[in-house]
């Protein structure tokens, strides 16, 4: 069942946890024009309901705790944006190694900034941090299954066990299986439409 949280009215990190007890990890965008609607997914993050036990019930769906460990994908939807800074941290380095990257933006009286970050899925030596730059009164929802969450209480090492036991694993690969020239000859032949289905492969 799909649980949506329109959380507008509050601070984006004051909802969401990324304080990294889980490995929460971030799938970000990066179009070269970022005004407007952004959007990006999270997944291994604690996400605190309380404030919204109306919009829960509502939406015909009943929690015991004031939080859930969400294992799976949570789509994060921002509108409204006129800009962002990213900034992204190897964490493996000898020194603080920091890049940076923002979309142009101008601060306004009453702007809203969206904080997020988490794991890098393929560099998980990388740490990414997300500032959204938005106008007054920006639109902020999750989005999220409920079948993919467990109840959370960060007092109970019960909870913090059953979350540690859900939370997903991003697998990095030695090499990806189309840049593996056997492979792709063998499924593509010399061109760039399949001539051979994977299916086949284990009758």
């Amino acid at each position: 069942m799909q649980l949506t949280l329109d959380i507008s009215h509050k601070e984006f990190d004051e909802i969401v946890d990324d304080t990294g007890n889980f490995d929460a990890t971030i799938f970000l965008n990066f179009p070269s024009d970022i005004r407007g609607v952004y959007e990006f997914e999270l997944i291994n993050t604690v996400v605190n309901v309380y404030d919204f036990k109306n919009q829960v019930e509502q939406q015909g769906f009943f929690l015991e705790e004031d939080s859930v460990f969400v294992f799976g994908k949570t789509k994060v939807r921002i509108e409204k944006v006129k800009g962002a800074e990213f900034k992204v941290i190897n964490s493996s380095a000898p020194e603080i190694n920091e890049h940076y990257y923002s979309w142009p933006y101008t601060i306004d009286e009453g702007d809203t900034v969206c904080k997020c970050g988490g794991k890098m899925p393929f560099f998980h030596d990388f740490y990414a941090s997300l500032m959204v730059v938005t106008e007054q009164n920006p639109k902020v929802t999750l989005t999220f299954d409920t079948s993919e969450t467990v109840p959370f209480d960060f007092t109970k090492g019960i909870s913090i066990e059953q979350a540690s036991f859900n939370k997903k694993q991003c697998e990095l690969k030695s090499s990806g299986k189309l840049f593996d020239f056997a492979f792709f000859q063998k499924h593509f032949g010399s061109g760039r439409v399949a001539i051979k289905s994977e299916k086949s492969d284990n009758v």
